[in-house]
């Protein structure tokens, strides 16, 4: 009986929209949708690009801070800082003895400048006790990687005086251990692939020395900070101890108004909150607006680490929406970290999106839902993909580009989604598993 009422309620609203019924649509809305203040949530945000850490970005911060505060809701602002790495504008390493021989180095992210021009030596893996038995000093150490993390080897061998470090990946593929800071204590260093790494150890072995000289010239890291916008509706009777979270990117790629990318997802989430702010929950609803989450999801990175394992046990789905609105788009997706459905992918498929095991790395449709999931969190990203054959330029991603329809339809099926765990007369749901169908 419940289901039929919670049906007919959903189709009633559709008629409504003059929109088509999604199958398996899940729970009832009874108010409308205003498809209207969606629009004008885009078209305020995207009247200028608002680039991580820029004012524009904290401005539009505001915005979305007012609607909320307007609806009825304490907001909460959460500062961060993070750092973003330049690349030298000279990188090199060359070998005494094989002046011919292009090493194929790349650099350590926020590692010191320098020159560095000394005999190379074996340091394995770089542990303190290695290093320890060594004559280091005024060397430049070849280090493998592996045992200690790689800020903790560059650490070990500045603490000895070695006068730089050549480090070696196990793997020929890209180093997948970036520095997120610069280092407290450090020298020059370069990275080299295992392949290079093994022939430069085979001709230390085969020579006895080998000298080098290093240099890394013009690397700047630079500190940014940006803010996340955290608002909640709490349950003020029965309570099941759990939360919802529904995110959004209030910052949009450098130099692109991000009328889609960033501005659709704060208006759906936006629109989410207004009509959950007089509605009766027994789970909390948590809204998080992102910031800088296109300079690498730091604001989501930022987020997850403020929250006690206590507070992530309790988060039984995330939301997070990303690029929702353009007139181009297909059918709203859920996606998920590791391409297996999860309960918030599941009860968006229930209320009218489509589930794709695509991951977001392999999409390129956005990483929040990793992030949360490395916390133990089930996250489904939500997103309305534009065909490649109609995909512009983000410098084209403007407000005429968006639809109402598109916008109102996503809304749509977060609200019914989030209702499905929030609404007092559902069930709680197991943390990760899957919905009941």
């Amino acid at each position: 009986m419940r289901a039929y009422c919670r049906w007919t309620l959903f189709a009633m609203l559709v008629m409504s929209l003059h929109l088509p019924l999604p199958a398996g649509a899940a729970a009832g809305v009874q108010e409308q949708i205003d498809a209207d203040s969606l629009y004008d949530h885009v078209e305020r945000l995207s009247r200028q690009p608002r680039a991580a850490a820029t004012e524009s970005e904290f401005a539009a911060l505001v915005y979305v801070e007012e609607q909320l505060r307007l609806y009825g809701y304490e907001t909460k602002l959460q500062p961060f800082f993070y750092y973003v790495y330049s690349q030298p504008t000279q990188l090199s390493l060359r070998t005494d003895g094989w002046p011919d021989r292009m090493w194929n180095v790349t650099a350590l992210t926020h590692g010191p400048n320098g020159r560095a021009a000394a005999e190379i030596i074996d340091a394995g893996r770089g542990t303190a006790a290695e290093l320890s038995r060594i004559q280091a000093e005024g060397k430049i150490v070849l280090i493998q990687r592996g045992e200690i993390p790689l800020g903790e080897k560059v650490r070990n061998a500045a603490a000895v005086q070695a006068a730089g470090v050549i480090l070696v990946n196990d793997d020929d593929g890209a180093w997948d251990e970036p520095l997120e800071e610069p280092l407290d204590m450090a020298v020059p260093a370069v990275l080299l692939p295992r392949t290079e790494g093994e022939l430069l150890r085979q001709r230390l072995l085969e020579k006895g020395k080998v000298s080098a000289e290093l240099n890394v010239i013009g690397g700047v890291s630079t500190r940014r900070t940006s803010y996340n916008l955290i608002a909640a509706r709490k349950p003020k009777g029965a309570n099941t101890g759990q939360t919802v979270l529904v995110t959004a990117r209030h910052d949009s790629p450098p130099a692109s108004p991000g009328a889609n990318e960033g501005a659709s997802g704060a208006a759906v989430l936006l629109e989410t909150a207004r009509l959950l702010a007089s509605q009766q929950v027994d789970t909390e609803v948590r809204f998080v607006s992102l910031g800088a989450a296109y300079d690498g999801t730091r604001g989501a990175d930022a987020y997850v680490r403020s929250l006690s394992e206590a507070e992530k046990q309790q988060i039984v789905a995330a939301f997070c929406l990303n690029g929702v609105g353009s007139a181009d788009a297909g059918e709203l997706t859920a996606v998920t970290a590791d391409g297996l459905r999860n309960l918030p992918a599941d009860l968006a498929e229930q209320a009218g999106a489509v589930f794709s095991a695509a991951r977001p790395g392999e999409s390129g449709i956005g990483g929040e839902a990793t992030v949360f999931a490395r916390a133990g969190i089930p996250a489904a990203v939500l997103v309305a993909p534009v065909p490649a054959d109609r995909k512009r330029e983000l410098s084209q991603d403007t407000v005429d580009r968006i639809s109402r329809e598109q916008l109102s339809r996503t809304a749509q099926i977060v609200l019914a989604a989030v209702r499905e765990i929030a609404d007092e007369h559902t069930p709680a749901y197991p943390a990760g598993r899957p919905a009941p169908k």
